[in-house]
């Protein structure tokens, strides 16, 4: 049976597929509260900071071949929120402070940060909090040596996810990736502007998607009108054919 869900339109144009269901490994921090030596946990977070950067920085040569200078500036400002005194010295402070770890010191000072976003009235301005967690995720990933992985799709098909950060968004490859639709999210974000600088429809915000989804699902994605039809009948999918004139 056909289900119709709407959604805010992120990206125009209309594409079928199978569709694979990204879920990111979130990982938690460390339960270790109490190290035995602040200065030590000061120096794995400076030494994970550093690394980030560098990934970061190579995220944005990516971004701008493959995409466009614009895009790729993207990663500027995910720069400037790492090379932020306030950040580093806040996290810096909680672990000498409190004897916390790394880890946990970046997530209390994250979620602070992202709290502030997601209370602005500006649409703009809450997305940035996807910014953040998309940092914040990248710092204790590297503090704990671990790698979230990235989506490894064999053929062309929609990817389907509860949220996608810019750098979830830049690393996926054009030629597999024909459509993105997600349950959170807005039409500013980043990864909705990585989409439509790839000329991949996309929509967000879909209510409900992850519940009425599951891989290898046909589905259509109309990134002008905002529409996503799971399992949609061939008559459905030849109108939006002769619609689109394929």
């Amino acid at each position: 049976m056909m289900i119709t869900l709407k959604g805010l339109p992120a990206s125009p144009g209309v594409v079928v597929g199978k569709v694979t269901i990204y879920q990111r490994r979130e990982r938690a921090a460390r339960s270790r509260e109490k190290p035995t030596d602040p200065e030590e946990e000061v120096s794995r977070f400076v030494k994970a900071l550093e690394k980030t950067k560098t990934q970061i920085r190579k995220l944005r040569e990516e971004a701008e071949r493959s995409i466009g200078e614009e895009e790729a500036a993207i990663f500027d400002a995910h720069l400037m929120i790492l090379e932020d005194k306030e950040f580093v010295d806040k996290v810096v402070e909680l672990i000498r402070e409190k004897s916390i770890s790394a880890e946990k010191a970046v997530e209390k000072v994250s979620e602070d940060i992202i709290k502030i976003f997601e209370s602005m009235e500006s649409e703009y301005f809450r997305s940035r909090a996807d910014d953040v967690k998309d940092l914040s995720k990248r710092i204790l990933e590297n503090l704990m040596n671990k790698n979230s992985g990235e989506l490894e799709l064999k053929e062309p098909e929609i990817v389907a996810a509860l949220e996608l950060y810019p750098s979830d968004t830049v690393k996926m490859k054009r030629r597999r990736v024909i459509g993105l639709i997600t349950e959170k999210g807005g039409i500013t974000s980043h990864a909705a502007i990585i989409a439509r600088a790839m000329r991949i429809p996309a929509v967000v915000s879909v209510k409900g998607l992850l519940q009425n989804l599951k891989n290898g699902d046909l589905v259509l994605v109309d990134g002008t009108k905002g529409i996503v039809l799971i399992n949609p009948d061939e008559k459905t999918i030849e109108k939006y054919r002769k619609e689109i004139g394929n």
